[in-house]
C-alpha cells in the first residue's frame, strides 16, 4: 500500500515536472517569435526609410534638372511624406564647379536612414549639339563635320556631334562622311548605317541597330534605352516663340496704331548708311538691285544701337549676289517675317563682333552668302516657323545658328557652316559641304535643362 503511493507520488511528480518544462519551452518560444518579429519590423522599417531617403535624393535632382543648376528660390530641406509617420528630408549644398551635396534623411516610425549623394550639374541648352535631325539625318558623298570654339579660338575640336531625337528616327552616313564627333540617335527604335568609306571619330550611341560598326573609332553602344520623344524636338515651342515676339514687338512699338506699309529697296549702285535706331515696317526689305550697300551703325565704344525690321503680307529679305548688308560697330538688328516669306541672303551679309541679327521667320529660309555672315555664331540667329526648307548652298561661309525643327535642311554646294543647325530633318543634296559646331553656343542656356549625373554616393552612419 505504501508502495502503491510512493510510486503515485513519483508519477505526479514528474508529470507537475513535465508540464512546467512544456511551459517554460512554450514560453521561451513565444519570446523567441516576439523577438524575430520585432527584429523584422525593425528591418522593415529601416529599408522603408532608406527608400525614402532615396526620394529624397530623387526629388532634390529633378529640383535641380528644372531649375536649371541653380538652389535660389528653393525652400531647403526640401521635404515631403509618402505615408503616416514615413517622411524624407533632404538638404543641398553648392561645392562650386557645377557640383552639388545632397543629404537625405529618411524616416519611417522609428527608424532612420541618411544617405549622400555628390552630383554634377549643367545646364544644356538647345544648342548643345551641332547638327540635330529630328527625324532623321541622311547624308552621302563627300561631308566634314568638326568642331571649333570661336570664343576661345581653339579649332580642329572633335565635337561634331550629329543627333535624332524622334522615336524611329535614324542616322544614315554614306559615300565619304568623315564625322569628327559622336553620333546619338535617342529616340526609341532609331538605327545607324553607315557605308562607303564613312567615318564616325567619336562614339556611337544608338536605341536600334548599328550597321557598319567597324567604321566607329569609339564606343559602339546598339539596342540603348530610349532617353527622347517627339516632344524634346522643340523645346522652345518655335511657332509660339516666333508669334508671341512678333505680338509683343507690335504691341509695344506701335500698340494698336499700325503705320503706313512701305517698301525699302535701294536703287542700283547706292551707298547707304543709317546710324540713328529705325524702325522698318515694309512689305519687302529689297537688296536685289546690284551694287545696292546698306550699313546699319552702332555708336561704337561698347555701346549697342537697336534696329528693327518688320515684314507684313508674306514680303521677302533678300540680299541678291551683288548686293550687301553691314551691321557694324554695336549694331542689333531685330528682323520679323510674318505671312511666310523667304529669308532669302545670297549676296553679302557682314556682321562685326560688335553687333548682332536675330531672325523670326514663318518663311522658308535660303542661305547663299558669299561674304562673312558673323564672326560668332551666338550674334547671327535664325527661328523658323516654317515646315518649309532651310537651304544651305553655294559657296556660302555662314557663322550662324539656326533652329528649324519643323522644316527640311539641305546642305548642298561647297558651303561651311560654322554653328548650330536643328531642323525636322537634315539632309545632304550635293557638292562638298562642311559643318563645324561652335562650342561657344553651349555657354547659351535658351531652351536649357539641367543635366545630372552622379560622382558619389554614400550611405552615413552615426
Amino acid at each position: 500500500m505504501n508502495t502503491h503511493r510512493e510510486e503515485s507520488g513519483s508519477l505526479l511528480l514528474m508529470a507537475l515536472f513535465l508540464i512546467l518544462g512544456v511551459g517554460a519551452m512554450l514560453a521561451a518560444t513565444v519570446n523567441l517569435s516576439g523577438v524575430e518579429t520585432l527584429e523584422t519590423i525593425e528591418s522593415t522599417q529601416g529599408e522603408r526609410a532608406l527608400f525614402l531617403a532615396e526620394s529624397g535624393l530623387e526629388r532634390a535632382k529633378y529640383a535641380l534638372h528644372v531649375n536649371l543648376c541653380a538652389t535660389t528660390g528653393l525652400t531647403l530641406p526640401l521635404s515631403g511624406q509618402l505615408a503616416s509617420s514615413e517622411s524624407y528630408a533632404v538638404n543641398i549644398t553648392s561645392l562650386g564647379n557645377n557640383q552639388f551635396q545632397l543629404d537625405a534623411t529618411g524616416s519611417a516610425k522609428t527608424a532612420q536612414r541618411r544617405t549622400r549623394e555628390v552630383v554634377s550639374c549643367s545646364v544644356q541648352g538647345v544648342w548643345g549639339t551641332g547638327l540635330i535631325g529630328c527625324n532623321g539625318v541622311t547624308m552621302g558623298g563627300t561631308v566634314l563635320t568638326y568642331g571649333l570654339d570661336s570664343d576661345t579660338g581653339q579649332t580642329n575640336l572633335n565635337n561634331g556631334d550629329v543627333r535624332t531625337i524622334n522615336p524611329n528616327a535614324p542616322i544614315s552616313l554614306s559615300g565619304h562622311v568623315n564625322v569628327h564627333g559622336s553620333v546619338y540617335a535617342t529616340g526609341a527604335g532609331s538605327n545607324l548605317s553607315i557605308g562607303g568609306s564613312s567615318v564616325v571619330y567619336g562614339d556611337a550611341h544608338i536605341t536600334g541597330t548599328i550597321t557598319g560598326a567597324s567604321s566607329i573609332n569609339g564606343v559602339k553602344s546598339a539596342n540603348e534605352l530610349a532617353t527622347t520623344t517627339a516632344a524634346d524636338c522643340d523645346p522652345l515651342n518655335v511657332t509660339s516663340l516666333v508669334s508671341s515676339k512678333m505680338s509683343a514687338y507690335l504691341t509695344s512699338k506701335y500698340g494698336g496704331h499700325l503705320p503706313t506699309v512701305t517698301n525699302y529697296a535701294p536703287a542700283h549702285n547706292t551707298t547707304t548708311t543709317i546710324n540713328t535706331a529705325t524702325d522698318y515696317y515694309v512689305s519687302a526689305y529689297d537688296l536685289s538691285a546690284s551694287h545696292a550697300a546698306v550699313t546699319l551703325q552702332g555708336p561704337g565704344s561698347g555701346g549697342t544701337r537697336n534696329f528693327n525690321i518688320y515684314i507684313v503680307g508674306g514680303g521677302g529679305f533678300t540680299i541678291s549676289n551683288q548686293s550687301s548688308l553691314s551691321l557694324t560697330n554695336g549694331a542689333n538688328v531685330t528682323l520679323y517675317m510674318a505671312g511666310g516669306g523667304s529669308f532669302s541672303v545670297k549676296g553679302t551679309l557682314y556682321i562685326d563682333p560688335t553687333s548682332s541679327l536675330t531672325v523670326y521667320t514663318t518663311g522658308p529660309v535660303d542661305l547663299e552668302a558669299q561674304g562673312n555672315a558673323g564672326n560668332v555664331a551666338d550674334a547671327f540667329r535664325i527661328y523658323s516657323s516654317s515646315n518649309g526648307s532651310v537651304g544651305l548652298g553655294g559657296g556660302s561661309s555662314l557663322t550662324c545658328a539656326v533652329y528649324a525643327p519643323l522644316a527640311t535642311v539641305t546642305m548642298l554646294g561647297n558651303s561651311t557652316l560654322i554653328g548650330a543647325m536643328r531642323g525636322y530633318v537634315i539632309t545632304k543634296d550635293n557638292g562638298t559641304p562642311n559643318f563645324y559646331y561652335d562650342e561657344d553656343l553651349r555657354d547659351l542656356t535658351e531652351g536649357g535643362k539641367g543635366v545630372i549625373s552622379t560622382v558619389s554616393w554614400s550611405e552615413q552612419y552615426q
